[in-house]
């Protein structure tokens, strides 16, 4: 389904304009309103309170919070990433390597979108009721309405689940601002912040639709999701005031929460996953909607004339490309060679995920597999040869981000019933189980390939550094995501290179090896069809332990939701950020002591687990009357 919640996507600058008593906390003096309209006179029909509301949406398609910084900066260095070398002062690269200070403009940026989209919240929260449609309108206007409060609950939770993820105890307010209000508030317990996120999350789970969504707006079982997702934050380590990393004595009940809303997402049947691991990239990269497997999606569409500076998706996390057939990316998003090295054969998502190549001025894979090479190594799931490449996004572009997929709750699901339970229960290996049939293909028709060469050839050309001159091509076969590279020495294909295996193959496909220049003849190849697995080849060994099982779900996560914005926090939240980052970077050192890995230098147990609060903050913030450990 294509043209995807239009209301949003066209509609997101409105709500700009609504709420004239919105103030960041950077200030205690009020600021100017947008417009004319205020929310005194704005809250007159239920479209006024829906422009309000996509207002509050609007706060995630910031760069500032998930278009770049949250999932793509944040997120980074950790055993499945790392963002490009660098010590430019005042940059992403301070973040991502650990050796920021409090006054990286990041920080603030960050901290005051979330806090403002907070605000915008409030307002909803406290204006739709006001509204005489709220008790005498229609039935139908009653339900818009009652949806749009539960929609703004879920965004206000879900902005704070935010900020106490990655700043801890915050200050705290569920009032919206207005003119002569002291906003400089202290520090709140994070588990007093985490109450209310639930009760506001839970409030909207009551009144928000339960059917499968048609656009970005959040729906009954995408907010149960989150909300499971949150009460394992929530439950899981965090680091303290004191500078040590703990989990709650009660940490249980979060999990039974947890257990709860996963079940009920499941038990929904809505939701499945598609067939394809693959698809599910290269339909998000062309903006094709698939409710059935992204449950929340935040929409990016910018409709600007000549380009686009909304997502980094495609573009900041993709391999290198050059300009030509597709825009050129700003790829800053690396790949360490040992989290290659983890998947095992015939993992589908490895060599689909992970791209061992850049794509040429015409469009074609030129491998990076000689030298230093392996240093970039990038994501492939939003590569540009997925997007629609329009004169709109030939920079940024306008892939949305998807926050919650369904692979992700069952994986939550094995986990929080293997806690639980002391170990794994049947449903928690039939979870986890499903999304490694799905990881290997064995559910679908088909298998992997393999090329063969047969006779070199004469007069092909080499590739260069930056062009492919003779390229492989595989046509037919019934499969997808099959791909290689020849080698060429003098002037004869001499070996070729699997770059992807591929899947889905049910017959041998036909391969065609092709010099550019016209110049090439006589080379041949040949494709076979390799053994297809099956579900007691992937699925895991009956009996584990709990401790064995948690880390097959550890790993699992690491492979089904790689690059994906989610890896930092899940490490943070089992305590292993520190230990993962050390063991990274010993593994790519050992390949070369120059490899450019460098997190575990800086990283401080005890320290790095939250960011410091920003300067600017503080600045004018007196109520905040200490910095996080370690600053």
């Amino acid at each position: 389904m294509k043209a995807k919640f239009i209301d949003i996507k066209n509609a997101t600058f409105v709500g700009l304009i609504t709420l004239a008593t919105f103030v960041s906390c950077k200030k205690v003096v009020e600021t100017d309103p947008y417009s004319s309209f205020t929310s005194d006179n704005f809250f007159k029909s239920v479209p006024e309170a829906y422009a309000a509301t996509l207002g509050v949406y609007e706060t995630l398609k910031s760069p500032s919070t998930y278009a770049w910084y949250v999932p793509l900066v944040y997120d980074a260095d950790t055993d499945v990433e790392f963002l490009s070398a660098g010590t430019t002062a005042n940059d992403f690269r301070e973040v991502s390597h650990y050796y920021y200070l409090a006054g990286n403009s990041l920080f603030y940026s960050t901290w005051s979108t979330l806090y403002n989209g907070i605000d915008r919240a409030n307002m909803v929260i406290e204006r739709i009721p006001q509204m005489s449609l709220y008790t005498s309108g229609t039935t139908d206007q009653k339900a818009d309405l009652n949806r749009m409060i539960g929609e703004a609950k879920f965004l206000r939770g879900f902005f704070y689940s935010e900020l106490v993820r990655l700043w801890g105890d915050v200050p705290f307010k569920i009032k919206s601002s207005a003119p002569g209000d002291d906003l400089s508030l202290p520090l709140t317990d994070r588990f007093v912040i985490y109450d209310q996120v639930i009760k506001d999350m839970q409030e909207a789970i009551t009144v928000l639709p339960a059917t499968i969504a048609s656009n970005e707006r959040i729906n009954k079982f995408a907010a149960k999701a989150v909300l499971a997702r949150i009460a394992l934050f929530a439950g899981g380590y965090s680091l303290r005031p004191d500078g040590t990393m703990q989990r709650p004595s009660d940490y249980a009940r979060y999990y039974q929460l947890a257990q709860t809303q996963v079940n009920e997402v499941i038990a929904s049947g809505l939701y499945k996953l598609n067939d394809s691991y693959s698809q599910v990239f290269k339909n998000q990269s062309a903006q094709v909607f698939e409710p059935k497997e992204s449950l929340f999606e935040m929409s990016f569409y910018t409709p600007t004339v000549t380009n686009t500076s909304s997502s980094s998706w495609g573009t900041f996390n993709a391999q290198p490309t050059n300009t030509g057939v597709y825009g050129s990316t700003l790829n800053r998003t690396f790949v360490p060679s040992s989290f290659y090295s983890s998947f095992a054969d015939g993992d589908l998502r490895r060599d689909f995920s992970i791209a061992r190549y850049i794509l040429d001025a015409n469009g074609n894979k030129l491998s990076l597999l000689s030298g230093r090479d392996d240093e970039r190594w990038g994501p492939g799931k939003w590569s540009r040869e997925y997007q629609n490449n329009s004169a709109l996004e030939k920079t940024y572009t306008n892939i949305n981000y998807v926050a919650m997929r369904y692979a992700d709750v069952l994986l939550m699901k094995a986990e929080i019933d293997n806690e639980l339970n002391n170990g794994p229960t049947a449903e928690a290996y039939e979870a986890i189980n499903t999304v490694r049939r799905r990881a290997y293909g064995t559910n679908t028709a088909g298998s992997r390939i393999n090329i063969t060469l047969g006779a070199g050839g004469s007069g092909y050309s080499l590739n260069s550094t930056s062009l492919s001159n003779t390229i492989i091509t595989i046509t037919g076969g019934g499969g997808t995501d099959a791909y290689a590279v020849p080698t060429v020495a003098g002037d004869k294909v001499t070996g070729i290179t699997m770059l992807n295996q591929g899947g889905g193959y049910t017959s041998a496909p036909t391969i065609a090896i092709t010099d550019v220049k016209g110049k090439g003849t006589g080379a041949t190849a040949t494709a076979t069809l390799l053994p297809k697995k099956n579900n007691a080849d992937v699925d895991l060994p009956a009996g584990l332990s709990k401790d064995a099982f948690l880390l097959r779900i550890q790993n699992e996560r690491s492979w089904e939701l790689c690059f994906e914005g989610m890896r930092r926090a899940d490490l943070i939240r089992w305590n292993l950020l520190g230990d993962k980052i050390k063991a990274t970077q010993d593994a790519v050192k050992a390949i070369r002591a120059q490899y450019a890995y460098e997190a575990a230098t800086n990283f401080k147990k005890g320290k790095h687990e939250l960011y410091p609060f920003p300067s600017n903050e503080l600045d004018v913030n007196k109520k905040i009357t200490r910095q996080n450990p370690g600053f």
